[in-house]
């Protein structure tokens, strides 16, 4: 195997911290390092790559790809995560592809990628995310640390038009969108396809009709929620359906007057055995508020307008609204909360204990 002399420095500067980076991004199709990452498969064309890669992308190449030398950072990879079971190496670090519905029933040994492959996974992805949002109890999959779920970025924004930054270059010369997603064009034309917007649902393949697909999640308006709800899972280490957590199977102020969801990178509120938590999955952030504090977060965040979290704070506490607008103003100030977006659909929460 040829690598070229740009790429032999790259390989000398920090190779196992562009893999760390890259693969989860291109699995994800979450962007943090690398604005685009492109994996090209055995026998596909490294030199088409280099020609339209940037310094800002990076680039997985196969053992058996051919030479690069392009700007972007790059690190050679063995094996495939095409089908169930196969396995990619970055080194001697290997990860795993597993269907959604297998993965909550075989013993997770390293680093697994889950994602959907047919019709079944595909509901019982939607179903488990209803379970949690009635129960607070999550799929033990998704709460895992071992554990990436392929293509969130498009789960959370399904009808978004957007460039793809996760792109598979395949060695039959079709060029795709992240690990199981839609050919959008042929190797001839990749510097016109990656320019290209596409709806983010283009990365979870024809498992389900696409229209189907969006309009699956748009009504599960709390899906990219759900999904930040299971990384504070693995960041706090909680336990499952233990702790509660607002919007999943509770709610610390149940009074019927909820009308929004919180954003999905809001701050979580959560009742723990050390009593009322804020915490950031953002910014690894954790604070204990009192009672009042919590149930001003709570309102706030569940409501669509600072009208209406006042007028439901001032009920809840037999405060004057001059007192709550104060409270929830200064609150959103000191705790970086959000007032939310309207909800499509009611809560299903159960009742807070108040204490």
């Amino acid at each position: 195997m040829h690598i070229s002399s740009s790429e032999a420095s790259r390989k000398s500067h920090e190779p196992e911290l562009v893999g760390a980076r890259a693969l989860p991004e291109w699995i994800t199709g979450e962007q943090e390092q690398y604005s685009r990452v492109f994996l090209v498969e055995s026998g596909a064309s490294a030199e088409t790559v280099a020609a339209v890669a940037r310094e800002d992308d990076a680039v997985l190449l196969h053992a058996q790809s051919g030479p690069y030398d392009g700007p972007a950072d790059a690190i050679r990879f063995t094996g495939a995560l095409s089908e169930v079971g196969d396995e990619l190496f970055l080194g001697e670090r290997g990860v795993e592809l597993q269907d959604y519905v297998a993965a909550a029933f075989v013993q997770i040994i390293g680093p697994t990628t889950v994602g959907f492959f047919d019709e079944t996974g595909w509901q019982s992805f939607l179903d488990d995310a209803d379970l949690a949002r009635r129960t607070g109890v999550f799929p033990s999959s998704l709460i895992d640390p071992r554990v990436l779920l392929a293509n969130r970025r498009a789960l959370a924004a399904p009808g978004e038009l957007a460039t793809p930054s996760a792109i598979r270059v395949g060695s039959d010369g079709r060029i795709s969108v992240g690990l199981q997603g839609e050919v959008i064009g042929e190797v001839d034309e990749l510097a016109t396809v990656i320019e290209s917007r596409f709806p983010r649902a283009v990365a979870l393949g024809g498992m389900v009709p696409r229209q189907a697909l969006i309009e699956g999640l748009t009504g599960r308006g709390w899906i990219g929620r759900y999904l930040h709800a299971t990384d504070l899972i693995k960041m706090l280490r909680l336990a499952n359906g233990v702790e509660k957590i607002s919007g999943f199977g509770w709610s610390l102020v149940d009074d019927a007057r909820a009308d929004a969801e919180p954003s999905a990178s809001d701050p979580f509120l959560l009742e723990t055995s050390d009593g009322f938590v804020l915490a950031d999955v953002t910014t690894l952030r954790r604070q204990l508020l009192s009672p009042m504090t919590a149930k001003v977060v709570d309102a706030t965040q569940t409501s669509s307008a600072p009208e209406i979290a006042v007028d439901r704070l001032a009920r809840e506490c037999g405060l004057s609204e001059s007192d709550a607008n104060a409270l929830c103003r200064d609150a959103a100030t000191a705790l970086n909360i959000h007032f939310g977006t309207r909800a499509h659909a009611p809560r299903h929460t159960a009742s807070g204990s108040g204490r």
